[in-house]
């Protein structure tokens, strides 16, 4: 087992320099690789009586690689809510209920979580619990019939939301080989034959729940030594499963802008996503960091885009362009949804975004102007990540997800101040490029 551990009070965060004097995460915590490969991440945080954990297994939608098998991920987040010969599903339920455990979970992309808040006095049997139904999930195949049907009707509550079938058009047209041309919820083809899939659930499920494929995050009113013992006493003696995982496939380098469009036969207003092909999230280089750069100066509400378009003009009532973190690169997109009087101006749109886009190469930002942004994306970390356990916990386990470390926090702020207008033109050179750029339109029924 090898630990690295940290014993330092408060949070201490230069926010107005450029060079970070301390570690971004200055509260006591503990890092931990269990023998068996499981990483432990344990911050003692001051909520008394409280802690939050997050059980994080690094399987999404990217890992669903053959054929047949879309939505495998998100299927098992049903799963994993079965059962054991020891405790069945009601059993884990009523167990959370009498705890007073705050539960829940959730899969994207990259990843599957499983997190909740309970009283520190009830944590032990909730990794109790938790270890037993990831070592040791069962059911039969009239469990997985019923948890199909729940799941083929979360697809049919989804594919009536207009976003969800932009989503599903825009990942299709940009994507031809990695699995991100599909959304968490698989094809419907597949969706639909999740009845028949018992024999294959399973060798996804060992192939993916494995203890060197799993993290464990606890951030509360723990000692990080006990919290740790917890830990390893419960899933210390997970043992590695023999089936491996396919590799992923990558996306090819794309040769030519792509568009689609789909019309939907009840009306709502017209949207369209323009998504350009990006890196994923790294903090071995600035690409992460100049995106969200990016995204302040030229789309956020203060923007002179919207300015013109949304304010001004009138021709969107929403705008969107958050750049997506993920393992592979996948798409930064812009989201646009119509006014009536924006109706005729849709090519207008598209064309606006898509020059604004293709001329950031040569745009000349100041120093001033990063230097608003750097303080905004600094500030908003402080405020989301450490205002509740669960919410830094959630932080946590998602940016080790990429990089298996607590120092991907320091080194993810440390690239957000290192950020240069050079570095913005240098990122917008190489990806924001029209043949890395894919369009989709969705109109309703006149």
């Amino acid at each position: 087992m090898k630990t690295n551990l940290v014993w330092v009070w408060g949070l201490t965060l230069f926010l107005s320099g450029s060079v970070m004097a301390k570690s971004f995460l200055t509260l006591p915590h503990r890092e931990t690789t269990l023998t068996n490969g499981l990483k432990v991440y344990v911050v003692e945080f001051p909520s008394p009586g409280v802690v939050a954990y997050q059980i994080s297994v690094r399987v999404g939608s990217r890992n669903e690689v053959e054929k047949g098998k879309t939505g495998f991920a998100h299927f098992f987040e049903h799963l994993m809510f079965r059962g054991t010969k020891k405790l069945s599903g009601q059993g884990l339920s009523e167990l959370y209920t009498k705890v007073g455990a705050e539960n829940n979970a959730w899969t994207n992309n990259d990843f599957t979580c499983y997190h909740g808040v309970v009283a520190v006095p009830s944590l032990e049997k909730i990794l109790d619990a938790e270890s037993d139904r990831f070592q040791n999930l069962s059911f039969d195949e009239k469990l997985l019939k019923d948890e199909a049907g729940a799941v083929l009707g979360e697809y049919h509550k989804d594919v009536v939301n207009p976003g969800f079938v932009m989503e599903e058009k825009l990942l299709a047209a940009a994507f031809k080989v990695h699995p991100y041309g599909h959304t968490t919820m698989g094809y419907k083809a597949d969706v639909v034959k999740f009845p028949e899939r018992y024999q294959d659930v399973w060798p996804f499920f060992r192939a993916h729940y494995r203890p060197d494929n799993v993290s464990i995050t606890l951030v509360g009113d723990v000692k990080s030594n006990n919290a740790t013992q917890l830990v390893e006493k419960y899933f210390g003696g997970w043992k590695k499963a023999p089936d491996k995982a396919p590799e992923v496939p990558q996306e090819p380098e794309p040769q030519e802008p792509r568009e689609d469009k789909v019309t939907l036969d009840t009306p709502t207003q017209t949207r369209v996503s323009i998504g350009y092909l990006s890196p994923g999230f790294s903090t071995r280089s600035k690409h992460t960091a100049a995106m969200a750069y990016l995204a302040e100066l030229e789309f956020s509400s203060t923007s002179a885009f919207q300015k013109e378009f949304k304010f001004d003009k009138g021709w969107v009532d929403s705008v969107s362009a958050s750049p997506d973190e993920t393992i592979d690169p996948s798409l930064w997109t812009i989201g646009l949804r119509l006014t009536a009087a924006g109706e005729s101006h849709l090519d207008d749109l598209k064309k606006a975004v898509s020059d604004k886009m293709e001329s950031l190469a040569d745009k000349k930002y100041t120093e001033k102007e990063l230097s608003a942004i750097r303080s905004r994306l600094k500030n908003r970390m402080v405020v989301h990540w450490f205002q509740s356990p669960d919410g830094l916990a959630g932080r946590i386990n998602y940016y080790t997800g990429f990089e298996p470390d607590l120092g991907v926090l320091d080194r993810h702020l440390q690239r957000i101040q290192e950020v240069t207008p050079a570095d913005l033109s240098q990122f917008a050179k190489e990806f924001l490029k029209a043949p890395r750029r894919t369009i989709v339109t969705l109109k309703g029924k006149s």
